[in-house]
């Protein structure tokens, strides 16, 4: 059960992200706080079960939760199996409350986490860095503080009572859409992979992915003819549109423009050499 509480200096309190404490693999006490803590603490779940109280409301947290807590607020925590192990990182910055609102953080509580995985290596490299003491650690420390707050954005849902992570929900009709890009597809054929109305799964993607069933769709056959104009530079145009899905060549052209701002040819160029060059 490895943690380290820092010592920050003024250049540390200076970064836009800084570490102040973190710990992994932790046998959890139970924690009362009437005047909070001084640092915003993400806490998460690997195993057993504990409850939040904070704000007013009382939460469960199980294995693969996390409770995010702001600054100076009142809270407490307490294990209710007797075996609750949790990470937790204390954390500040200028910068970290533009990120928390981007990342959708605006209040303490508990999150369901669709990504325990990615959470857990990424903390476990900032305890790593942090056990470095010079000005390069600090700042490489200051970027994987930053870089675990950004994965908190795909890796979080708010807890709900019996309700998988919106990510998990959404997850057979992204593979679907993964293999089957280049097939025509409707908002139909998509809903009916999770058995939901359309109506819903556009609701789902727009709270999980920011973005509707088709622009998704749309994003992903871009990505697709990206990786053919490079690959195979004498395939044409209309040739790619097809192979990724796309009715017709001005249909891929309109929306990779509005996706790359710039063409398909122009991207093409950009990425690789003339096409007599392959005739040598």
């Amino acid at each position: 059960m490895p943690f380290v509480f820092t010592t920050l200096d003024d250049n540390q309190r200076r970064l836009p992200f800084f570490l102040a404490t973190i710990g992994y693999d932790w046998p959890q006490e139970a924690i009362k706080r009437p005047e909070g803590y001084p640092w915003y603490q993400w806490i998460q779940c690997l195993s057993g079960r504990g409850e939040l109280m904070v704000g007013g409301q009382r939460m469960e947290v199980g294995p693969g939760d996390g409770f995010f807590l702001l600054p100076n607020e009142e809270h407490e925590y307490r294990s209710l199996s007797g075996d609750w192990v949790t990470d937790w990182m204390g954390f500040g910055g200028s910068g970290v409350d533009e990120v928390l609102r981007a990342v959708g953080i605006e209040a303490s509580g508990v999150y369901a986490i669709s990504d325990l995985w990615r959470l857990k290596t990424l903390m476990r490299e900032v305890y790593n860095a942090s056990l470095v003491d010079s000005a390069i650690a600090h700042h490489e420390t200051s970027l994987l503080v930053y870089e675990t707050l950004l994965a908190l954005r795909v890796a979080l849902e708010p807890k709900t009572r019996n309700a998988l992570p919106r990510h998990a929900k959404l997850a057979p009709v992204l593979h679907f859409i993964r293999v089957h890009y280049a097939e025509p597809t409707s908002i139909a054929d998509l809903s009916a992979i999770i058995d939901v109305t359309p109506q819903y799964l556009c609701k789902l993607f727009k709270q999980a992915l920011d973005m509707r069933p088709f622009e998704y769709l749309a994003s992903f056959r871009v990505s697709k003819a990206k990786e053919l104009l490079v690959a195979k530079p004498q395939l044409p145009i209309a040739a790619i549109a097809r192979d990724v899905g796309f009715a017709d060549s001005n249909y891929l052209c309109r929306v990779f423009r509005k996706a790359e701002g710039i063409s398909p040819s122009a991207f093409r160029s950009l990425h690789s050499a003339p096409l007599d060059e392959f005739d040598k």
